[in-house]
């Protein structure tokens, strides 16, 4: 009796056919295939390596089933607040409070839809453009965005983000602070604002995009040697 076959997910982006989990990357992955984006030309090849391991293909829709119901939703989250409105296109989002009473109050929120939204256009090839501005008491996230076919999309494991290592320095009246996934690392830089620190950029790259540290590493030792006390300093006091 024939058993059935497994099947492998994926999502069309233009040309593009991407791994929709890791689940189908790593079975790509097993038949030396190692790839996150597949044009669509290269698939008869791919169906004369899978189709006699009896490996079948699926495609889900990006736009209906993954790119739409993930803005959506973050405009629903957003909009759930009272004073804060979401505007959502095929290539702009803006995120907005409409009264200066919740400004403050609302620049962790603004921090985490740009933390959120860079990490699914790094999961899926997409490049964005975020500009941060405030008028009369009032804040505006804009966002642009589009499917940049030069970009190697990254498919992340699962991961519990409470559970991965965090690196926290301050310089002064700016922070820096990575967050060391599986595959990559996350980058973010806050400046000070009163007690209060506020995020101006946050990004994730490959490992293997990271340059040479130890050049970091020994001035930072250095600093500890002119200032001891830095030592005693752990990332619960940044």
């Amino acid at each position: 009796m024939k058993s059935s076959p497994k099947i492998i997910t994926f999502t069309r982006i233009k040309q593009w056919y991407i791994p929709v989990d890791a689940e189908t990357y790593n079975t790509l992955k097993e038949l030396g295939i190692p790839l996150t984006k597949i044009h669509e030309n290269f698939l008869p090849t791919i169906s004369l390596i899978t189709r006699p391991r009896n490996i079948r293909g699926k495609v889900l829709n990006f736009n209906e089933q993954i790119l739409g119901p993930y803005l959506d939703k973050l405009g629903e989250i957003w909009n759930s607040k009272q004073h804060r409105r979401a505007v959502i296109t095929n290539s702009v989002l803006k995120f907005e409070t409409t009264h200066a009473s919740i400004a403050k109050k609302s620049q962790k929120s603004f921090a985490n839809i740009e933390a959120a939204l860079r990490r699914f256009f790094t999961r899926w090839g997409y490049v964005g453009t975020f500009e941060y501005s405030e008028l009369r008491g009032k804040c505006k996230l804009h966002v642009g965005y589009k499917f940049d076919s030069t970009r190697m999309p990254i498919i992340p494991l699962v991961e519990d983000p409470a559970a991965l290592p965090q690196i926290k320095l301050k310089l002064g009246f700016v922070r820096l602070a990575l967050t060391l996934g599986e595959k990559d690392v996350e980058i973010n830089i806050a400046t000070a604002s009163g007690t209060e620190w506020k995020s101006m950029h946050t990004s994730r790259c490959l490992y293997s995009q990271v340059s040479d540290v130890r050049p970091l590493i020994r001035a930072l030792m250095g600093i500890v040697n002119k200032e001891p006390y830095n030592f005693e300093v752990s990332s619960e006091h940044v």
